[in-house]
């Protein structure tokens, strides 16, 4: 009988609390309202006093009622959710990349009810999807995402993150993006920014141009086009033995750069990929600027060269602010807008190169 009478009490006391949650957070009281009084809610519902004051004291450490002793119970405000946008980089933790300063600016920018979970993918493509299925899975809100650059997903994989991501979790690419998947996609037009750089390069007469290519291929494909373009409009040649392919080792690199270094009057390469190549520059013997001009790219780790290199500066801080701020807005408003694409046009920053 005793067991009886627990289990009977444990039942109403299950009952209570949910009946008197849903009414909290229905909004059938407003913030600083009182509740009945424990002998009100033992009548009205007919237990006991002891299990009203245990269904009270667990809806206190929920959060949602706040309990005076001799005042009574009252409504607490309800605690917002804290929904969560997963950020899936293949390097968080660098301090000499453009995607850490996109990072800080998203950080900066993230609004309240909001918070970051930050995942590496290891610049590899199968860990970025079974990240973002992992993270789908767990309830993430939405993911903002550089997808890795050594891979050409095919349009199976396009369909296949598609039906993963449904109509619910909105996707941003920053940098770069996969075709044919649902998403928001914010970069920087190189096309532009190399047509500014060949413009100073030959507002200041020099016309013989070494181009080192960038490590992804938008971006090369921007720089060829933009390469070309502004050599046409400025009567300069673009000699192909002075295009030199990006390479992780700095070595190959350097060896191309030293054979062609005597013949040419400018450099246009990733800033990060110059500093490395400082060495061969100096044993070149050329003055800077006057023999030889140097335009980094990114402006992430130009103030690394000496002098600090001139820059097409990296729209990190627009890139940032348009991906956390698309998200929320799609996270907040919901509905199937128009995709939003944009490359945004760089500034060049001329300094002692």
């Amino acid at each position: 009988m005793l067991v009886k009478e627990g289990s009977a009490n444990a039942n109403k006391a299950k009952h209570l609390h949910e009946l008197l949650k849903r009414e909290l957070e229905s909004n059938k009281y407003a913030k600083g309202d009182k509740l009945p009084s424990v002998r009100d809610l033992s009548a009205a519902y007919n237990v006991n006093k002891s299990t009203v004051v245990n269904v009270l004291a667990t809806l206190a450490n929920e959060g949602l009622i706040i309990t005076e002793a001799g005042k009574g119970s009252f409504v607490q405000e309800m605690k917002e959710e804290q929904k969560q946008i997963a950020v899936l980089f293949f390097d968080t933790v660098s301090p000499f990349r453009v995607e850490t300063e996109i990072l800080a600016q998203i950080q900066k920018n993230i609004r309240s009810g909001y918070f970051l979970s930050l995942h590496d993918t290891a610049q590899n493509y199968k860990v970025f999807e079974r990240k973002i299925e992992s993270l789908i899975e767990s309830g993430v809100k939405g993911i903002i995402a550089i997808p890795p650059k050594f891979y050409t997903p095919k349009s199976s994989d396009a369909e296949y993150l598609n039906r993963l991501l449904g109509d619910t979790v909105p996707l941003v690419f920053i940098i770069r993006k996969i075709e044919g998947v649902h998403a928001d996609f914010f970069s920087m037009d190189l096309d532009k920014g190399i047509q500014k750089a060949v413009t100073y390069l030959a507002s200041i007469d020099k016309k013989k141009i070494c181009l080192i290519k960038h490590d992804s291929q938008k971006f090369v494909d921007e720089e060829l086009q933009g390469l070309e373009a502004a050599c046409r409009k400025h009567n300069i040649d673009v000699n192909p033995d002075y295009i030199l392919e990006y390479d992780d080792n700095v070595e190959t690199i350097s060896s191309k750069l030293m054979s062609i270094l005597p013949k040419v009057d400018a450099i246009i390469g990733p800033d990060h990929t110059l500093c490395s190549l400082q060495g061969v520059i100096r044993n070149s013997r050329k003055h800077i600027p006057s023999e030889l001009s140097i335009v980094g790219i990114n402006d992430v780790v130009s103030h690394y060269f000496s002098p600090p290199l001139t820059s097409v500066r990296f729209p990190v801080e627009k890139i940032g602010v348009n991906a956390i701020h698309t998200m929320i807005d799609r996270l907040e408003r919901g509905g199937a807008a128009d995709k939003i694409e944009k490359n945004f046009i760089p500034d060049l920053v001329i300094r002692e190169t």
